[in-house]
């Protein structure tokens, strides 16, 4: 599969063109740089007030000189007018709620040392505990009367034992605490004790849901916290008086989430794999009776890997999250058979605002008379705020301005454009241009790959990109090439599952063959290629030094490189599942997918990355293909971040991380742009 550069071009001659270039310059004096980009707030945890006439959400941002993430709780009208803060910012509060009631809001707090639930009147005033465990609650939800509260929390007695045994584990519990006569851990009731499940906490709270009369709660369980036992996930629901647990919708044992409870009390909601788990994703949305009877599967989405959101209040729809290309769009789903109906999302017009970020926290809600919906909107050039719209006309009013000092920053134009892969298969992707090209020059392209291989590359603001610098290479005059190859969410089931089997082969050549596409508009420097990308992203980095010699420099960031030693140390078998099984039924093919089997034809200098403390690709990946480049004389050179995971990393380390990239790609870039 080796690609010489001679052959690439022969390749671009080859291409199918779809995408009219417009000129665009401008002449700011701000530049977008990795410092400036985590400026940028996040916004989260957005709702309704149970009036509708409030909403709350959470204003995130970073604290470099104390390095720390931290979260701010404010509370505007539905007009966005009379803000106020409920809570000041804070490294150790998340995940606020309203009460049903409306009149006091619930968090999480680390400040004891462990997440714990705090609660604080709604009209304002002082926070105070309401439990003080020694273990971390994970997820919390309101009972619908506001007299209680279940959360997810491991056995807090739970002795850990004194050597490690991998058959040995604290089970999550459903517990509850009433509210009445609050004293601190004194209403606390474990609702699964004595229980052979571990209750999931997987996506937090959307793993449970109360029933409407506060008397039971559904939520999903598995045989073990890891998360390959996920995707065996069984739903239950528990009498939170008497804690008797009966298993729901025992028609099938395949995978079953995300339930919720009609607000009539009839029915749950769940979503149910229609076989065994894909990793490239596929359920559907079906219904059971809540006393209990045959399901009932609901009509197909669009991509058939929907997210039940919320119901309808009058009980005879759900609304739904979907991926859809590179946003996603929001529908509603009638109970009655009908077809889907989609309420907004454009993945055509990056210009409309939209969901256009990977799905961690509650980013939109239709109010509870079903007439507005608010959600966080952001487009690659506009950045995140909250947004106001109709639910049966969408048309989105801006109503925040946690980011209003970006506004007039200027970023490079970015355009969807699309090409035909080496086997003619159309593929979508992401162009970003030099803050200030120039028509008739050509430019260095940076090539970013998103991870999964089931993530996606999406419409969001630019400078907020995660763990990629996409901004400041913008305004450092690169294009940005980020291309949804073979197994991105979004483009269909058969896109994303073209993949399973052919790992390392289509999304390689969905990645080339855009690479090839853009170099042959006449606008890219073909001798100034260079490529980047985290965890998946990064395990194709690796994978693509070793099978082609046309990018000047690269570098990986938690990149998967020995799929045999990873089957053994990472925490589930994602990648073992794409390549088809294990590597006891198919050693060839993972020596023959794997990138440290192949450094013999590397010869990219490449800079090595990632988290000491990283359980999904553990550094040893790293260490080994770093040690294997060395002996065949590569320029190679491995970084490894303490304190951070796959995801995590504190704010000093973040930026470095940030800034190493955009460093090792400018080392190896040679002279000014040239016409």
């Amino acid at each position: 599969m080796y690609i010489e550069k001679s052959v690439l071009r022969f390749l671009c001659m080859s291409l199918f063109a779809v995408i009219v270039l417009l000129p665009q310059s401008t002449q700011a004096q701000k530049k977008w740089t990795p410092e400036l980009s985590l400026a940028v707030k996040r916004l989260s945890d957005l709702s309704f007030s149970p009036d509708n006439k409030q909403i709350l959400y959470g204003i995130n941002s970073i604290d470099l000189k104390n390095d720390v993430y931290l979260n701010r709780y404010v509370i505007s009208d539905v007009a966005g007018n009379a803000v106020r803060t409920l809570i000041e910012p804070s490294s150790h509060v998340s995940a606020v709620q309203w009460s049903p009631d409306g009149k006091t809001v619930a968090y999480l707090s680390s400040q004891s040392g462990h997440n714990n639930i705090w609660l604080i009147p709604a009209e304002g005033g002082e926070g105070t505990p309401l439990t003080d465990f020694k273990k971390d609650i994970s997820s919390f939800k309101w009972a619908p009367d506001s007299g209680s509260i279940s959360f997810v929390m491991p056995d807090p007695d739970y002795r850990e034992p004194v050597v490690q045994d991998p058959e040995l584990f604290n089970r999550n519990h459903l517990w509850l605490i009433r509210l009445n006569g609050i004293k601190a851990n004194g209403n606390a009731v474990n609702l699964t004790k004595g229980q052979k499940f571990t209750v999931s906490d997987w996506s937090g709270n959307w793993a449970y849901d109360w029933a409407p009369d506060s008397e039971k709660i559904v939520f999903a369980h598995q045989e073990d916290p890891g998360l390959d036992a996920w995707t065996r996930a069984q739903l239950s629901v528990v009498d939170v008086e008497t804690k008797q647990v009966s298993e729901i919708a025992t028609d099938n044992r395949h995978w079953k989430y995300f339930p919720r409870y009609s607000p009539d009390g009839k029915w749950i909601a769940y979503i149910n794999a229609p076989g065994a788990f894909k990793w490239s994703f596929l359920w559907d949305i079906k219904l059971v009776p809540s006393e209990g009877g045959t399901p009932i599967q609901l009509a197909n989405s669009k991509n058939r890997l929907p997210f039940p959101w919320e119901w309808a209040s009058d009980s005879q729809s759900l609304y739904y999250i979907e991926n859809d290309r590179a946003t996603y769009s929001f529908y509603r789903m009638p109970i009655d058979g009908n077809p889907f109906e989609k309420i907004f999302g454009t993945p055509e017009n990056l210009n409309m605002p939209g969901m256009n970020t990977y799905l961690v926290t509650p980013m939109i809600d239709v109010s509870g008379d079903n007439a507005k919906l608010a959600f966080v909107g952001q487009t690659y050039d506009k950045p995140p705020e909250i947004y106001i719209s109709d639910v049966d006309k969408f048309s989105p009013r801006k109503i925040s301005s946690a980011n209003k000092d970006f506004y007039d920053i200027p970023i490079g134009k970015t355009e969807l454009i699309r090409w035909r892969s080496l086997d003619n298969t159309k593929v979508e992707g992401l162009l970003t241009y030099p803050a200030n090209y120039e028509k008739g020059k050509k430019y260095p392209l940076a090539v970013q790959i998103h991870g999964g291989p089931n993530g996606v590359d999406f419409n969001e603001y630019l400078p907020l990109m995660k763990f990629f610098p996409t901004a400041a290479y913008s305004a450092k005059d690169y294009f940005v090439l980020r291309a949804n190859y073979r197994g991105t969410l979004g483009y269909g089931k058969k896109f994303r599952e073209d993949l399973i089997g052919k790992f390392g082969t289509l999304d390689y050549q969905d990645i080339i063959s855009g690479v090839g596409h853009v170099i042959n508009q006449g606008i890219v420097d073909s001798d100034l290629l260079f490529v980047i990308g985290q965890s998946n992203g990064g395990t194709m980095t690796s994978w693509i030094v070793t099978q082609t010699d046309m990018f000047k420099a690269a570098c990986p960031i938690a990149g998967e490189t020995d799929y045999i030693s990873l089957e053994g140390t990472n925490g589930y078998f994602q990648t073992s599942w794409y390549l088809g099984g294990s590597f006891i039924d198919h050693l060839q093919t993972f020596l023959e997918r794997s990138p440290i089997f192949h450094v013999r034809n590397a010869k990219t200098p490449i800079l090595i990355q990632g988290g000491l403390l990283d359980d999904n690709v553990p550094h040893t990946q790293l260490q080994e293909f770093y040690r294997a480049l060395k002996r065949v004389g590569v320029d190679a050179h491995l970084v490894g971040y303490p304190k951070s995971d796959h995801d995590y990393y504190p704010p000093k380390l973040y930026l470095k991380l940030m800034r190493s990239c955009l460093k090792w790609t400018e080392k190896f870039r040679t002279g000014k742009t040239r016409k």
